[in-house]
């Protein structure tokens, strides 16, 4: 069968932009021209056909040596890229409404005719016509920025976020720069989970995402592989379920999880926020809180005893309080005499102004006995 004129080809192209149809745009592309066809508006893409191997290649920059650029196209840059596997890829781009949108094929080792550019450039140039994607990356970004800061979204564009889902926010802690290859996992993500999630990288050092799932502890080893989570690399936060419209508090939650979770001495990566029991109602460690307040107070007060009398102190408050209150328990559990116990709670009930045969204070010293040791690792009171 004949192939179609070059001409007729554009017409073609030109239907299916109008359309709005990115994807078919894609694979019509691959069908006349072969390679991997990539569309995308900042954190937003569309690729056909899917294969990993080529996908992947394209976001190692430091992989790939530019080519002389063609007098002809001169907004096309050619790249290629020598090692394990020979790859090309030709990229054009164009700016509208000031997001930037690329364009690119990738292939193997098969160098590209100029049927290739003039082909690219043409589809490029169809932006003016193809619909944006799903959601301009710009809004959600603002959303998820604006949510996890704990302001409430004052609309969300229909068809941008899943109706409901999961906020699960992954904190990285270490050196091993996990989350600043941003264009390379924010591809992983999109291929992965397609229109179900949609994320936001707060900096290099926070992942924002709201994800639609019926099991999202699936999502939580999808993740550990997309990013590749070591031991304690990454401290995961998740949320209850809630609608798109409600996302300050699922971020909210998610944030919260995550922040506890890196101040506890366990080797847990993920944390519900359901499951971290008196944190849930407290709004520690969020800076200027009334829990802060308190705890700031009390280690000041600490501070003006020596390390080894203060560490005393806050280990015998935590011993009392798991041992419901009762001297000679706290006694035997530290290897110290009931009357050295009593000494160090009348020193604290003295130092914090609190009576414990009173049941409120009683209840603000088993609050804090467990805030404390986290509240002094954080603000290296320790």
């Amino acid at each position: 069968m004949e192939m179609e004129s070059i001409t007729c080809f554009q017409y073609r192209l030109r239907n299916l932009a109008c359309d709005g149809d990115i994807l078919e745009l894609l694979k019509a592309l691959n069908e006349r021209c072969g390679g991997q066809w990539v569309y995308s508006v900042r954190q937003d893409y569309e690729v056909y056909p899917d294969t990993p191997e080529l996908s992947e290649a394209f976001f190692y920059p430091e992989w790939w040596k530019r080519g002389p650029v063609k007098a002809a196209f001169p907004g096309i840059q050619e790249f290629s890229w020598e090692g394990g596997s020979s790859f090309r890829f030709i990229h054009s781009s164009i700016t509208l409404g000031g997001e930037v949108r690329h364009l690119l094929q990738i292939r193997g080792k098969e160098a590209f005719t100029e049927e290739d550019h003039v082909l690219l450039d043409y589809a490029c140039l169809l932006s003016w016509y193809t619909r944006d994607l799903p959601a301009a990356s710009e809004g959600i970004s603002a959303i998820m920025r604006q949510s996890y800061e704990g302001i409430r979204p004052a609309a969300v564009p229909a068809g941008v976020f899943p109706e409901e889902g999961y906020g699960i926010v992954l904190l990285e802690r270490g050196d091993k720069g996990i989350l600043k290859q941003q264009g390379y996992l924010g591809y992983r993500l999109h291929r992965s989970f397609r229109k179900s999630l949609r994320y936001c990288f707060l900096d290099e050092t926070h992942l924002l995402l709201f994800v639609s799932t019926d099991n999202v502890m699936k999502v939580t080893e999808q993740l550990e592989g997309i990013i590749g989570i070591g031991d304690d690399d990454i401290i995961m936060g998740i949320s209850g379920r809630y609608r798109a419209s409600e996302m300050d508090q699922a971020l909210g939650e998610a944030r919260h999880a995550a922040e506890v979770g890196n101040l506890t001495n366990t080797d847990r990566r993920v944390f519900f926020h359901s499951e971290l029991g008196i944190f849930r109602i407290l709004e520690y460690p969020k800076p200027g809180s009334a829990v802060n307040r308190i705890l700031e107070q009390m280690t000041d007060k600490l501070m003006e005893y020596p390390k080894e009398k203060r560490d005393a102190l806050s280990d015998t408050m935590c011993c009392f309080v798991q041992n419901h209150f009762n001297y000679q328990k706290t006694a035997d559990a530290m290897y110290a005499h009931v009357n050295t116990i009593r000494y160090r709670i009348s020193l604290m009930e003295n130092l914090w102004g609190c009576d414990l045969q009173r049941e409120e204070d009683r209840l603000l010293f088993e609050v804090v006995s467990r805030l404390l040791p986290l509240w002094m690792k954080e603000t290296g009171y320790e």
